[in-house]
């Protein structure tokens, strides 16, 4: 006999934050037929559709909307129980599950993690790595707590503070004949690498060129930085990453072309759930992250 346990309704509710069978099952490290198949037994035991699909993604029906508002109250009746006993229980193992965007997961948490662990004990430390789009979604759904994202949220579902400060730069091949220093119109004649839709740095980088009347369309599209940063090395394609993602390649195998009269300089943000009560690991986390060096 089919019952709606704690794992039916975590996958319910990850499709429905994030309107997508896809996205859920890479948020929840499952493939996207057991997803399916999940959604599926959930309808077919209550005898309702639970989803409704149109070009634009999936959504949920009015009996949907239902089954969500009390999936989600029993998912944090269950997280909040979960603490209670953690907080009892000192000998029980922690667990802190955190997500970053891309350059953030690749680049700066493996400097600050180490140190934060430190004198921690046992600690299960779970890392999810996407773009910021993909760590809003997490957050919403409650994969994860903690969200590192490279570009301010515009949503009262969240609660959002700075916690670090990064400089994007424009980079190409040490060997390229571009200039240090070119006019922003100058941009047009070359040929970019971006990152995909929904980063962070590609969103911040497009707003700013907007502001100049610049639209740059991008040649390729990769959703890895460190891949852009290799390639441009070893091309005639420009780019625009962090700074950080290309610290130990300046000088080396690239160089930092500068636009006159433009800087583009970002905030990192550390994002949370509104109105929830986080566990006391994830709130130790985040008082370190607010301390850390900018």
């Amino acid at each position: 006999m089919e019952v709606l346990d704690y794992h039916k309704l975590k996958i319910f509710k990850t499709v429905a934050d994030t309107k997508s069978f896809s996205k859920a099952a890479e948020l929840l490290f499952l493939s996207q037929p057991t997803v399916t198949l999940q959604i599926k037994k959930i309808e077919n035991y209550l005898g309702i559709t639970l989803f409704k699909r149109d070009k634009k993604g999936v959504f949920l029906t009015e009996e949907g909307k239902i089954f969500y508002e009390y999936a989600s109250k029993i998912l944090d009746d269950y997280s909040m129980m979960e603490e209670g006993l953690s907080n009892l229980k000192e000998n029980l193992q922690k667990s802190l599950r955190i997500g970053a965007s891309t350059t953030i997961g690749d680049f700066l948490i493996p400097d600050i993690l180490p140190q934060f662990l430190k004198g921690k004990g046992d600690i299960k430390v779970n890392l999810f790595v996407g773009n910021s789009k993909e760590i809003e979604e997490g957050v919403l759904s409650k994969i994860f707590y903690v969200g590192l994202i490279e570009d301010e949220v515009h949503s009262n579902k969240y609660e959002q503070v700075e916690f670090f400060s990064d400089e994007i730069i424009l980079i190409a091949s040490r060997s390229s004949n571009i200039p240090d220093v070119i006019d922003v119109k100058e941009l047009k004649r070359y040929r970019f690498v971006f990152r995909e839709q929904g980063s962070g740095t590609r969103n911040i980088v497009e707003r700013r060129l907007e502001k100049e009347g610049i639209k740059v369309k991008p040649d390729i599209e990769i959703s890895s930085s460190k891949a852009i940063a290799r390639l441009v090395a070893n091309s005639d394609y420009l780019s625009f990453v962090s700074r950080l993602v290309v610290k130990n390649m300046l000088g080396v195998h690239l160089k930092h072309v500068k636009i006159r009269g433009i800087s583009f300089t970002r905030k990192f943000y550390c994002i949370t759930q509104k109105n929830i009560r986080l566990p006391k690991i994830d709130r130790e986390f985040i008082q370190y992250l607010l301390g850390i060096e900018k």
